[in-house]
């Protein structure tokens, strides 16, 4: 019968392929922090990881996008409260004039109103990272209906006759609500409508104003221009007292409209840290099923390094061995 070294050789040397095999994965798993290396490590492991992993994933990826949103909405709400403070200003205006004495004129005043409603109008067009706030779906220049050639390409605009200085304000958005998913089960409205912020048509607030100022510039059905030390007649004090009333309650209409649409905000801003909870569970889910124990593969690792060692000690000495040393 034959006898061959190479057999007790073989089978060592496959053993040395395994110990190497092992401590390379381990190495690995020391490395990375991950007990599953491969989809032979633990099949059904993975895929349960995987699908908390996607989970996560959606989950951060609301959480981006809601912040995104969150600062839109805050910016819109300072918008509103600056348009409304502008508001009062003219309500303020309004009642003084009624009340000027001979250092001043209503027509300054009026003056004054006029410019505060170009912060109005200013504001009112107003975009976040490019996109119009109040514009409804019409959120960008080129979206925006021009009713003719000579209008710009923002929601609101002043349109004033040259030959008598009287103007109007215009609106060429849309009314409509900008919604986003703020989670994967319900949605949000994150837009302050025209209507809701400016009345009827996106310009009805700006009526009792444009009015306010006629009255104070010009003289009664006519499109002179006041003299200076002009003084009001009672019925347009009257007239002007009836006005600013409805603005006072425009003012409350836009406060409430604000509110309600921080309301909304706050309700973006609870499912975000609901989701960041959410989160931390599922990463500390996904830690259990994926994360070694480190102890455990230490005291492994070097129980499979000495044994490799070793290992190839005794092979470089087997390999050594000849049959013509004993001849």
């Amino acid at each position: 019968m034959r006898i061959s070294s190479r057999m007790g050789y073989n089978t060592l040397a496959n053993n040395i392929g395994r110990l190497q095999e092992q401590t390379y994965f381990d190495s690995l798993r020391q490395a990375t922090g991950k007990d599953i290396q491969c989809i032979a490590d633990a099949p059904t492991r993975l895929m349960d990881s995987k699908k908390l992993i996607a989970q996560k994933n959606m989950k951060e990826n609301y959480m981006f996008h809601n912040d995104y949103t969150i600062s839109e909405m805050r910016y819109s709400e300072d918008i509103a409260r600056a348009i409304a403070d502008d508001m009062q200003k003219i309500r303020e205006l309004s009642i003084n004039s009624t009340t000027v004495s001979i250092d001043g004129t209503v027509n300054t005043l009026a003056v004054y109103i006029k410019g505060l409603v170009n912060d109005m109008v200013r504001n009112a067009n107003s975009d976040f990272n490019g996109k119009y706030l109040f514009g409804g779906t019409m959120t960008t220049p080129n979206s925006i209906t021009n009713a003719n050639p000579g209008m710009n390409n923002m929601p609101f605009e002043i349109i004033e006759d040259p030959d008598t200085g009287r103007f109007e304000v215009v609106f060429k958005g849309n009314d409509d609500a900008r919604t986003v998913n703020k989670d994967s089960h319900s949605n949000e409205v994150i837009n302050i409508t025209s209507n809701q912020l400016f009345g009827a048509g996106g310009i009805d607030y700006f009526a009792p104003i444009i009015e306010i100022y006629n009255i104070l510039q010009y003289t009664p059905g006519t499109d002179e221009v006041r003299d200076v030390y002009d003084y009001l007649t009672r019925e347009e004090i009257q007239q002007i007292a009836d006005l600013q009333v409805i603005v006072a309650k425009n003012i409350e209409s836009i406060d409430r409209e604000t509110a309600i649409f921080a309301s909304r905000r706050d309700r973006i801003e609870t499912v975000n840290l609901q989701m960041a909870e959410e989160v931390v569970r599922l990463k500390e889910v996904i830690g259990l099923k994926e994360d070694v124990d480190m102890v455990q593969l230490l005291t492994r690792l070097s129980q499979e390094e000495n044994a490799l060692q070793y290992s190839l000690n005794a092979a470089a000495k087997v390999h050594q061995y000849s049959l013509f040393k004993y001849i």
